[in-house]
């Protein structure tokens, strides 16, 4: 699973460098760390932290052995280490159930030198996690591609052909594609509206923007229910097996549902309503004595003060 914030923190990442906003050259890579939870086979997503990368003229690794992102001299790759190394202990700090999932690159398509970060045995990522995941993101995705433009892979060591001098067949590590889901929680979601409302409206009212919101939620909600609908009609009429799993999921929730139909839902209705109409006419009836209140007060101060000024006068004659 991979929740939106990863994926804004990669995509913000990526747009910072080439907009001009990280003082980093807009032809640098772009990688990051990428962090979340694991349990058993199911791993999730949830937050991705940018890092920085070794550069340097010399293709060859350090001397000290020390291995990071990328190849560096000795001094330049400690020190991203070290960097890197501060990162995940001040991410872990704040969220302490996350851990190092794997890391992610901007690009179009997979280099030899992703497999050689992905998998040498000083790599931190390897270090931390022994089965790194590794997100390739393409900011080059086509307009109006209804599929997320990141790919999820995870390495796996094959027996591949060797050489005339060596064995027939040699282990080497390939990169194989992984299925994933978006999963959004609430908090995500109010965050991700809030960004959406926060950019440039083109002269939109707020209530075009609620009123765009509640459509897209509504055609949302629609699309769901359709699904639904289609699943359980080839269910009852036997063209896909049934699965109970989800059949017990969708009774759970129908029964969350009211019961329009019911009785004693229309005869709590009616109460409720009674209830509410009463209140709203006893507030009536307050708000109403208080005005008169008011105006018989009004009218006492001005009948005394005008008593009052009738006897001054009759003293004066």
């Amino acid at each position: 699973m991979v929740h939106p914030l990863a994926i804004i923190g990669m995509s913000d990442h990526h747009t910072r460098i080439q907009m001009g906003g990280s003082p980093l050259h807009p032809s640098s890579p772009v990688l990051g760390l990428l962090f979340g939870w694991q349990d058993g086979l199911d791993i999730c997503i949830i937050d991705s932290e940018e890092i920085e990368y070794s550069h340097s003229s010399s293709s060859t690794p350090p001397s000290n052995g020390e291995f990071g992102f990328g190849r560096g001299a000795d001094t330049e790759v400690t020190s991203h280490q070290q960097s890197i190394r501060l990162k995940i202990e001040l991410h872990q700090k704040v969220f302490p159930t996350h851990e190092l999932i794997g890391w992610y690159r901007v690009g179009n398509t997979i280099i030899p030198e992703d497999l050689y970060i992905n998998n040498h045995p000083s790599s931190i990522v390897k270090e931390l996690n022994e089965s790194p995941l590794f997100v390739l993101m393409n900011p080059d995705a086509e307009d109006g591609s209804n599929e997320l433009p990141i790919s999820i892979y995870e390495s796996l060591v094959t027996m591949g052909q060797g050489n005339d001098a060596g064995p027939s067949e040699q282990p080497r590590a390939v990169f194989v594609g992984l299925d994933f889901e978006l999963e959004t929680g609430e908090p995500e979601r109010i965050a991700v509206e809030k960004v959406f409302k926060a950019q440039a409206t083109d002269g939109a009212s707020g209530l075009d923007l609620h009123l765009d919101s509640v459509t897209s939620s509504v055609e949302s909600m629609r699309t769901r229910i359709a699904t639904l609908l289609d699943f359980l009609r080839k269910t009852h009429s036997k063209e896909i097996p049934v699965n109970y799993n989800l059949l017990r999921q969708v009774d759970g929730l129908l029964r969350q549902l009211p019961v329009l139909a019911d009785d004693n839902l229309t005869t709590e209705f009616d109460n409720e309503y009674d209830d509410m109409m009463t209140l709203a006419f006893l507030a009536s009836v307050a708000k109403t004595a208080k005005v008169v209140q008011g105006y018989s007060d009004k009218f006492k101060h001005v009948q005394d003060f005008s008593n009052s000024k009738v006897m001054r006068g009759g003293m004066f004659r």
